[in-house]
């Protein structure tokens, strides 16, 4: 069994390790489900910070890269299963914003974004990514519900 993503472990991951919220959810999921974490590390880099642009949490998007490894298909289109897809991404959504007010990192970093260079300075100096830790243990504890069976 893996590991529960806590907001101590998060900020061990974030701040220790020196990877970004998407990669933490990433990382999390690899360990529960069995996928390779090396690669799936590399591609989930680029999410963090919104896609360093303040768009979609890096949290939300590291956890619909999980949900796609678990829900997607990678044969010719089935609206069955795609209909499944959306069904379980919308549910994570909706439990996360229901949370936590926004799936927008800009929105969850109060209106500042990685990609104005004055705010990224912002966003680093007055600690605005503070919550980020718990943000990820929470997105982790959503897809859990999601992804793993029920017992």
């Amino acid at each position: 069994m893996a590991e529960k993503m806590t907001v101590e472990r998060a900020k061990e991951v974030l701040a220790g390790q020196g990877f970004h919220c998407s990669q933490a959810v990433v990382m999390h999921a690899c360990e529960v489900l069995g996928l390779d974490k090396d690669l799936l590390l590399k591609v989930s880099g680029g999410l963090g910070g919104g896609c360093f642009h303040g768009d979609i949490c890096g949290c939300v998007s590291g956890a619909i890269m999980a949900i796609g490894a678990v829900y997607g298909y990678n044969q010719p289109y089935s609206a069955e299963q795609n209909a499944i897809l959306v069904a379980k991404l919308t549910e994570f959504e909706k439990k996360f914003e229901a949370k936590h007010g926004s799936l927008i990192c800009k929105d969850l970093l109060g209106g500042y974004s990685f990609a104005v260079p004055e705010e990224a300075k912002k966003i680093m100096t007055e600690g605005l990514t503070k919550n980020c830790p718990a943000l990820v243990a929470s997105a982790c504890e959503i897809l859990d519900e999601i992804i793993l069976p029920k017992e």
